[in-house]
């Protein structure tokens, strides 16, 4: 009796020895799944589709999944020593990113596309260097600053917070567009990419909006206007202005190149004119992603051809409006000559 009087005691004394360790390594287990379940559900419950239907429908969530091309066309900041800088822009949207090329003069004018799913926050541009290393950031709210506007500007400037001391005062120049089932000039191009079609709609649409209504014919004179570099032989290039002359102007539609843009507001004479009815093709140089080179016959029907380097937008959209340009040329001197023998016929 004794002894199992003894042996109960014992016994309640080890209980009660280990019931404070146990309770609290139970807590910290306790504590570690309740923090892994609340981390599965922040970032991976819309994983479910479900649950992402359940957020939609309730409002929580107050957008779709949808695509974003942000067209990143240069990064302006003042460099603390006159020799270039390699950067590349990364665009971030949860857990997706997509970045630019290198570039060492800040011009990308390349397109981005990033997947910006259901219940992200935020969209984060970073301006690095070659090393990775962020010199500059900006935030965008996606209900606000992305979805909230009606119409975004083209070409429109954000300052960025500067992260490192290799770039002051940073600002990246934008156009962001989400996709729509509607645009004017949809179907225009054909054969190219569905980057290179929305730019060249963007470039066209820049070039209409100016309030004037124009026709076809004066919106691509509008659109192919701009700098260009222009090789001149053994690697060396010069800046130019290159715009298009045509009627009631000229006597004929030409491809004219100038020294600079005040030449040519100044309505001086094109150091050289290239009649787009003699323009055989438009290539772009499939070694040199800015370079493009425009191959035609002169007055003695030799041919020529002109090497030119993008500046100011996509080297592509030069390629497509050159071509729309030189067949919408075509077209209208084919009707002429229909419409002019319809006439000898019929006298």
């Amino acid at each position: 009796m004794i002894g199992l009087l003894m042996d109960g005691i014992f016994g309640y004394m080890i209980r009660g020895a280990l019931a404070g360790p146990c309770a609290i390594l139970g807590g910290i287990c306790a504590l570690f799944a309740i923090c892994g379940c609340v981390k599965c559900m922040h970032c991976r419950l819309r994983d479910c589709a479900c649950c992402k239907r359940f957020l939609r429908a309730t409002g929580h969530d107050e957008f779709d999944d949808f695509e974003l091309m942000m067209l990143v066309h240069e990064a302006l900041f003042d460099r603390r020593e006159e020799k270039k800088v390699t950067t590349v822009v990364r665009v971030k949207a949860g857990r997706h990113h997509v970045s630019t090329d290198p570039n060492s003069n800040g011009i990308f004018q390349q397109p981005l596309h990033i997947t910006v799913e259901q219940g992200t926050e935020t969209i984060v541009v970073d301006l690095l260097d070659n090393h990775d290393y962020v010199l500059a950031s900006l935030v965008l709210n996606v209900v606000e600053d992305v979805l909230g506007p009606s119409v975004h500007r083209p070409e429109q400037v954000f300052n960025m917070r500067q992260k490192g001391k290799g770039a002051r005062n940073p600002k990246v120049k934008l156009t962001m567009v989400i996709e729509k089932d509607h645009d004017e000039e949809k179907g225009l191009l054909v054969g190219v990419s569905s980057d290179v079609d929305n730019l060249v709609r963007m470039q066209l649409a820049k070039a209409r909006g100016g309030g004037q209504t124009l026709s076809e014919m004066q919106v691509l004179q509008q659109a192919c206007a701009g700098p260009l570099e222009l090789f001149e032989g053994l690697g060396k290039t010069s800046n130019v202005w290159v715009s298009i002359l045509g009627p009631p102007n000229a006597r004929r539609w030409v491809l004219g190149i100038w020294s600079d843009k005040h030449d040519f507001d100044m309505k001086r004479h094109a150091i050289q004119e290239i009649d787009l009815l003699r323009i055989q093709s438009v290539q772009a140089d499939p070694t040199r992603h800015h370079v493009f080179v425009l191959n035609y016959y002169d007055e003695s029907r030799v041919r020529q051809a002109c090497t030119f380097r993008r500046s100011d937008r996509a080297r592509d959209v030069w390629v497509e409006i050159i071509r729309l340009l030189v067949q919408k040329v075509h077209d209208n001197r084919k009707a002429r000559q229909e419409k002019s023998g319809g006439r000898q016929c019929h006298l």
